[in-house]
């Protein structure tokens, strides 16, 4: 049995405990905040979360390997439900027209990517990988070798389906093979795709073949027609819709009318849109929201979650709770693995951050600064920036200085 280990007398410690499944409203606000707290972890999983006095007092952990973690906040890792992905290379400014990527390299992006996502704290991705609906049996080998390759962290796979480049040419049976080949190799776990607002002959043989796959549907939705948003949400019951920073009060409110989670990728849409409030609106009507980098190899986005958070407050108007909670357990959530991560509750696994913070609503304080010491995900430490040795040193009855960067 490996032995225990025991964050112990974290200032702040959330564990964002709370009832099952995404939060709303006032819900959105409550991070279960246990002062003077600490974590009890043995074999990557959560055994016990509560105060100092508590936890250390229990028999498993007497002989745990501590990490003091005094002063400094402890929280659930943060989950980003959108990270974008694409065969083709878009270079800003190039007149050339985008070229597809050759696997081997697309698939060495990857690694740099990931390290850097749990660098600065997200210990669980959503890839989304562009394909238009004539390109999904060419992007198989994708999907089969990302399924393939072991990471740091905890990654979702989403096959995200663009337009036809070839309009008229009917592709509807090599479509239908390819979504069935995805689900049934558990290569994917969802198909994402633009909401359509008029149903042509394509769109219902198409959508025909994504019910037959049994994959989960998220929905894309560009804004600009309210009246057709709510009769997409009905016929396809996504499990999220990624929303544009302006989406309308009425469009809110179709959403908040279904257990869809809106996703806001914050940082996508900064300087285009500078007035969008909208999240602070979806949520005032009931709307459980997520937040996302919404990362993209064709932008010079940010991988940083804690950018976002800090995005949300400033920008968005949510409270430091709200953004947190939107990207964490309703994250989570909007990724389908709020049973595992999102929250620091026994039973889960110990994917959590030790933040170089006296408060949690520093992290939007102070902007644009990596605040991550620790980065555990289950078993592994990702990321230290501590005298915290790595997992192969720890020694049992060992007590490990925390230093500041």
């Amino acid at each position: 049995m490996a032995q225990a280990i025991l964050l112990r007398g974290a200032k702040q410690l959330l564990t964002l405990r709370g009832p099952s499944g995404a939060r709303r409203g006032p819900a959105l606000r409550e991070l279960g905040l246990i002062e003077d707290g600490s974590v009890l972890i043995r074999d990557g999983m959560i055994i016990a979360v509560g105060t100092s006095r508590r936890v250390e007092n229990l028999k498993e952990a007497r002989a745990a390997f501590e990490i003091p973690v005094n002063g400094k906040v402890v929280m659930p890792g943060f989950v980003d439900p959108a990270i974008n992905l694409d065969l083709e290379e878009h270079l800003t400014g190039a007149a050339e027209p985008a070229k597809r990527q050759k696997l081997a390299e697309f698939l060495d992006r990857m690694i740099p990517l990931l390290r850097s996502c749990s660098r600065h704290g997200t210990l669980t991705a959503e890839l989304k990988i562009e394909a238009g609906i004539q390109d999904i049996p060419a992007n198989l080998a994708v999907f089969r070798q990302l399924a393939r390759r072991s990471s740091s962290i905890r990654t979702v796979r989403t096959c995200r389906i663009g337009q036809p480049t070839e309009p008229n040419k009917d592709t509807s049976n090599d479509t239908a093979e390819s979504l069935s080949e995805l689900a049934r190799r558990k290569l994917v776990r969802y198909v994402e795709f633009e909401a359509p607002q008029e149903l042509t002959e394509r769109d219902r043989s198409f959508l025909g073949a994504v019910e037959r796959s049994q994959l989960e549907v998220k929905l894309l939705w560009p804004g600009g027609a309210p009246d057709k948003l709510a009769p997409a949400l009905a016929r396809l019951n996504p499990v999220a819709v990624s929303c544009p920073l302006n989406v309308t009060s009425d469009e809110c409110t179709a959403l908040a009318q279904t257990s869809a989670i809106a996703v806001f990728s914050t940082a996508k849409e900064f300087f285009e849109l500078p007035n969008a409030v909208c999240a602070r609106g979806a949520i005032d009507l009931g709307v459980a929201i997520a937040l996302s980098t919404g990362y993209d190899f064709r932008h010079a986005l940010t991988l940083n979650m804690q950018t976002t958070v800090a995005f949300g407050v400033l920008r968005l108007r949510l409270t430091p709770e709200e953004a947190i909670t939107a990207a964490t357990i309703n994250a989570a959530c909007a990724t389908g693995s709020d049973d595992s991560t999102g929250s620091l509750e026994a039973g889960k696994q110990a994917d959590l951050l030790v933040l170089d913070l006296p408060d949690y609503r520093e992290i939007s304080r102070q902007f644009g600064v990596n605040h991550v010491e620790i980065a555990m995900c289950g078993e592994s430490i990702v990321f230290n920036r501590t005298s915290l040795p790595l997992e192969s040193e720890l020694r049992p009855r060992r007590r490990v200085a925390s230093e500041g960067t």
